[in-house]
């Protein structure tokens, strides 16, 4: 394990860049990073997990060859590179195939988290600019009141109501197609996720991820994750949000890792038998999803430990109590890690960098390629021991996200407080 202070200063975007097909001057097609390069029929890409259908593995190759098709039935509707295509799915792998042809077509994946109601979901289309939307029986009422809707691709049409027979079929319009298809490559500023905030302060804003946060999201999860080659990765978190498809897809398959869909709700029950039946070493969770478990302590009663070399938690600080939980009951670290939407993880406990101090309750150190500071009212970098006003992240260019717009309880579009990178120099 390396020392962290070493690395961290050691630290250049250009060795992770050499990690990927794509470079920062010719562009990416994230298609191709997370899944092409590891098509091998005997590679699995995702293990499924149904509620009312039978359990399931699926394989790079199978993937890619589903992602093509889905790529080709874009490019018949007119919808190409830079055009936002919606999905409200359940973790099925039928999203995992959106995700990838979307990505492959060159176009642009907006999630929307399935609880959404019909105000929350028109806010996002309309915004967006939407060109498709992709959901199935259980979800498509949630459509009807939303004014100019795209158009719609059901999944598994022949199950839903008989007033949407006449919405397109999504497995009827993969069949008809190629599973050929070269894949689009993209400019590292253009986006490649379509986000929105959860809107915790006014509406819920906008946030395109561009190709480049790739090489943030391979360090995050190689070294505050500490995701290795032989470990059975499961990240919770819901793909609608941008943990779940930052770092539950986009994430592990960048490195070649299988990741895990369990399309029950979270319980202690079912998050058990997750870990068991899959033999889970890597877990990722919110906070909530942990104190959950500890709450049901009785569940484990009896039960035979877990093989989980390591979790990590994001969204808000661990409590020690829930720290010394999850090493007594599940045997295991777990990590507190920090980010958002707008960019990314940025400080960590890193799994996989050796670290002299972890103090419990902190979002850990700055990620490799960011640099997190606080600031006085005057934003100003405050010394070692002061407090400070705002937050503030100064990063390098060639890693992350183009631009973060943090510091001010309200952001200004355009406005940005600081994007210098390590030597000062500016970089936007």
């Amino acid at each position: 394990m390396e020392n962290y202070g070493a690395f961290y200063g050691d630290f250049s975007a250009d060795t992770v860049e050499t990690q990927l097909i794509g470079n920062l001057k010719d562009g990416f097609n994230v298609c191709s990073e997370i899944c092409d390069r590891w098509a091998d029929e005997d590679r699995i890409a995702l293990y499924y997990e149904g509620v009312n259908r039978t359990a399931s593995k699926h394989s790079f190759a199978e993937l890619q060859a589903a992602a093509a098709q889905f790529a080709n039935f874009l490019t018949g509707q007119g919808i190409g590179r830079g055009d936002r295509v919606a999905c409200m799915l359940p973790r099925t792998p039928e999203l995992l195939i959106v995700v990838l042809g979307v990505l492959r077509a060159g176009a642009v994946y907006q999630p929307l988290f399935t609880a959404f109601g019909s105000g929350a979901i028109e806010y996002r289309l309309t915004r967006a600019e939407t060109k498709l939307v992709v959901t199935d029986g259980d979800n498509r009422h949630k459509f009807d009141a939303v004014n100019a809707c795209p158009p719609v691709l059901l999944v598994n049409r022949d199950n839903a109501a008989a007033e949407y027979q006449q919405d397109m079929d999504f497995q009827q319009q993969l069949d008809q197609q190629s599973d050929e298809f070269t894949p689009v490559v993209i400019g590292a500023d253009e986006p490649f996720l379509q986000m929105f905030t959860s809107g915790t302060v006014g509406k819920a804003k906008g946030v395109a991820v561009p190709a480049r946060a790739l090489l943030s999201f391979y360090v995050y999860m190689r070294y505050a994750i500490g995701l290795r080659p032989e470990d059975k990765y499961w990240n919770v978190a819901d793909p609608g949000w941008a943990y779940g498809l930052y770092y539950a897809v986009v994430g592990p398959l960048l490195l070649g890792n299988a990741t895990h869909f369990n399309e029950h709700g979270f319980t202690p029950e079912t998050t058990y038998a997750m870990l068991r039946k899959y033999d889970i070493t890597n877990l990722a969770a919110a906070p909530t999803a942990y104190r959950m478990l500890m709450a049901h302590d009785d569940v484990l009663d009896g039960e035979e430990p877990f093989n989980l070399r390591v979790a990590s938690s994001a969204g808000e600080p661990l409590n020690p109590e829930v720290i010394g939980w999850v090493g007594r009951r599940l045997g295991c670290p777990v990590m507190d890690h920090y980010g958002q939407t707008e960019t990314g993880m940025t400080a960590c406990n890193h799994h996989e960098l050796e670290q002299t101090v972890v103090r419990i309750g902190s979002m850990g150190f700055s990620m490799p390629g960011h640099r997190v500071v606080a600031l006085n009212p005057d934003l100003q970098e405050i010394g070692e021991g002061e407090v400070g006003s705002w937050p503030l992240i100064w990063k390098t260019r060639r890693c992350s996200f183009p631009r973060l717009y943090l510091g001010r309880k309200e952001s200004v579009p355009g406005q940005v407080l600081s994007h210098r990178g390590r030597g000062g120099q500016p970089w936007g």
